[in-house]
Parts: structure tokens; sequence; C-alpha cells
């Protein structure tokens, strides 16, 4: 047991410097009652660069899906953000789903993904693609205008399970368009 928690200490000091992520979830849906709950470091390439603190939590709804809720701290701002996620296609190694969600963090937007899992032994590879719909508020010669932009991320990751209930994720999120930011990151879930 002491092994694992320096194992563990030692990995998400390490994410802390230099991993982060924004999806910080594999193509597996929680099963009906299940619970997750998950925190990670997270830097982004938002102005100079930036550090932010993320806390996961989910529940299974049942059908192959669940809802997920995120707090985000740092970046300037407080993020949240609520999603619904589904389960498209599974066996025992391949896990495809697709998620629609909304967050507001400085404005609103609407998220929707797609996301591959495969799996090897006791680890999960996770890639697919993050899009959002950021509805941002500009000042433009002192009338506020509404501007609607499509931030577009490459996620890549890889989750360790250490034991059965718990696992250690490491995700970079690639910019794909003008609007979007690169992020890197790791932290820990804990399934219940």
């Amino acid at each position: 047991m002491k092994k694992t928690i320096l194992i563990t200490s030692f990995l998400l000091i390490i994410s802390s410097i230099s991993f982060s992520q924004t999806v910080f979830s594999t193509a597996q849906t929680l099963q009906k009652g299940a619970f997750s709950v998950g925190l990670n470091p997270v830097y982004a390439t938002v102005g100079n660069g930036d550090f932010a603190l993320f806390f996961h939590g989910g529940m299974g709804t049942g059908n192959n899906s669940d809802i997920g809720l995120k707090l985000g701290f740092g970046w300037s701002d407080t993020y949240v953000g609520l999603d619904y996620e589904k389960m498209l296609f599974a066996n025992s190694n391949v896990f495809l789903s697709g998620s629609l969600g909304a967050h507001y963090w400085r404005d609103f937007g609407i998220d929707a993904n797609i996301i591959f899992s495969f799996k090897v032994s006791n680890v999960f590879l996770t890639t697919g693609l993050d899009m959002n719909m950021n509805f941002v508020s500009i000042n433009n010669n002192g009338e506020d205008e509404l501007d609607v932009q499509f931030p577009f991320f490459l996620p890549l990751a890889v989750e360790f399970y250490l034991k059965k209930h718990i696992s250690l994720i490491f995700e970079a999120n690639i910019k794909l368009t003008d609007e979007a930011f690169t992020t890197i990151g790791g932290g820990i879930n804990i399934y219940f």
C-alpha cells in the first residue's frame, strides 16, 4: 500500500509539472449507479501559459451512458462543465463513445466529442475529437458583440489502472483550430 501511495504521489508531482487534459476520460462509460471522482493539474498555452486544477465527478445513468461534472480553478477564471456521454460501440478491447455538454469559462460554450479507447492489459489508450462552440462577447468600439468561435482539440491519453478502482491518467489536447489552445496534464481517477 505504501508503495502505491508513493508511486501515485510521485506521478502526480510529475504530472503537475508536465501533463494536463480537458477530456480526462476514456470511451468507457460508468455502469448505472457507479461513481467516479478525479483530480488533475492542467497546463495550458492560454496567454503566456498558465496552470489550472480540475476536479471531475461522474455518475453512471444506465443504458451505457453517464453524466460528468468538471470544476476548474485557474486560467484567470473558474471553469464549470457538465456533459452526457453515451457508449456507441464496445467489445472487450475497443470502445467508442460520444458526448454532448455545456461549459462556462469566461463565456458560455457547447461541447461535443467522439472518443476511441483501446485496452491493452490494464492500460487504455484514448484519442478522438473534442469540439466546442463558444459564444464570446467582444467589445467592438464601445459596443458588445457576440462572436461564435469553434475551438477543436485532438485528445491523446493513456490511463493506467493501478487497482480495479484507481487509475492514473495522462493526457494532451492538441489545438486544431486558431481559437483552441494546447493542454498537457495528468491526474488520478477513483471509481466507486
